[in-house]
């Protein structure tokens, strides 16, 4: 979502107020300096607004479906994955992975961190629609990894991946995501998401401690 920042509300206030202008004058009314008094204040009071709502008031409710269609995804969740990752020495699988993914987000941002015990990943592309079922919603992304500096050079490397999840459950803030992400060193995993704690970690020992302490 594009971001509006103050000097593009101001010009866009200015160009509807020009027009505005530009119509009465066509109908005859006269237009004296005070019909640009009240510029300053209403385009302060709707830099105002739009803060608020980018920041606080698109989570409510009252707006989800039809003045606003994005999810609240807030706060670190649970996160069972399983890679189809093969090692060439056993030939074997590996077991489901625990993670946590801490979830930051306004109306026009959105970052995702994901934390495991051998590596952390963040969002650098990502976009959210309604899902083609007219369910939910689905949110895809592009990512950066990096594993512990001890791990590379062995067993991982830093790498990029793509992510794909669709949302269940209450549709403004749902209680569950499933879905699965790509590595470029061709490896690909399911993820579900299963529960949410409202606080946003940033480690995985503190999300860990939360969520086994609940």
């Amino acid at each position: 979502m594009v971001r509006l920042d103050r000097i593009h509300i101001r010009g866009f206030l200015f160009i509807v107020a020009s027009f505005w202008g530009l119509v009465l004058l066509c109908q005859g009314t006269v237009i004296g300096r005070d019909y640009f008094q009240p510029f300053s204040i209403v385009s302060t009071i709707l830099i105002v607004v739009l803060a608020a709502h980018n920041r606080f008031l698109w989570r409510c409710r009252l707006f989800h479906g039809w003045f606003v269609k994005r999810p609240d995804l807030r706060g670190t969740w649970l996160v069972n994955m399983q890679s189809d990752w093969i090692n060439t020495e056993t030939k074997q699988g590996i077991p489901p992975i625990t993670s946590y993914m801490g979830v930051k987000q306004t109306l026009s941002y959105l970052q995702m961190y994901l934390m495991t015990l051998e590596s952390e990943s963040w969002l650098i592309v990502d976009q959210i629609d309604p899902a083609r079922s007219g369910e939910g919603y689905r949110i895809i992304g592009i990512y950066n990894n990096e594993p512990k500096i001890e791990l590379r050079g062995d067993r991982s490397e830093i790498h990029y991946g793509g992510i794909r999840l669709h949302s269940h459950g209450p549709e403004h803030r749902p209680d569950t995501l499933t879905g699965e992400y790509w590595t470029d060193r061709k490896t690909a995993d399911r993820m579900t998401f299963s529960r949410r704690h409202p606080t946003v970690f940033t480690r995985f020992k503190d999300a860990d401690q939360a969520f086994t302490s609940r």
